[in-house]
């Protein structure tokens, strides 16, 4: 019986379980809402938050290794790699500037739900990846 294959991975992801869809919706929400604090006022002059856009960048460039990765082997547990490359270090990083105490409301009490749900996202990742290279596809 021939299977038909999404022809890309938005395509693939509509086709599964809607929890797993809510669960791509949520994450993608709150990594792309790191860009409304993107913008930050220091000494009275407007900066750059360069940890909201490093964050999004990261998102970004994640999705578009997965896209590829996806035309590639098709939608495997091997798609959690690029989180792990490009979210991984980010997430690491900010985490150690929180820990420093250097945001302030309302980016940090931002950042404590980015920890938690891209955090389950990394974790889900590592498993999947490793089960992939184990032999699981």
């Amino acid at each position: 019986m021939n299977e038909i294959v999404p022809v890309d991975l938005g395509a693939a992801i509509a086709t599964q379980p809607m929890w797993l869809q809510v669960g791509v919706m949520i994450l993608t929400v709150v990594n792309l809402s790191a860009i409304f604090f993107a913008g930050k006022k220091q000494n009275g002059k407007q900066r750059v938050r360069i940890e909201a856009l490093a964050s999004v960048f990261s998102f970004i460039a994640a999705g578009m290794l997965m896209s590829w990765l996806y035309n590639k082997v098709g939608f495997v547990r091997l798609l959690g790699l690029p989180h792990l490359i490009f979210w991984l270090p980010v997430y690491i990083w900010l985490l150690i500037k929180f820990r420093r105490n250097e945001f302030s409301f309302p980016f940090k009490q931002y950042l404590v739900v980015y920890f938690v749900i891209a955090g389950i996202s990394l974790i889900i990742d590592i498993v999947d990846v490793t089960r992939y290279l184990l032999g699981d596809q």
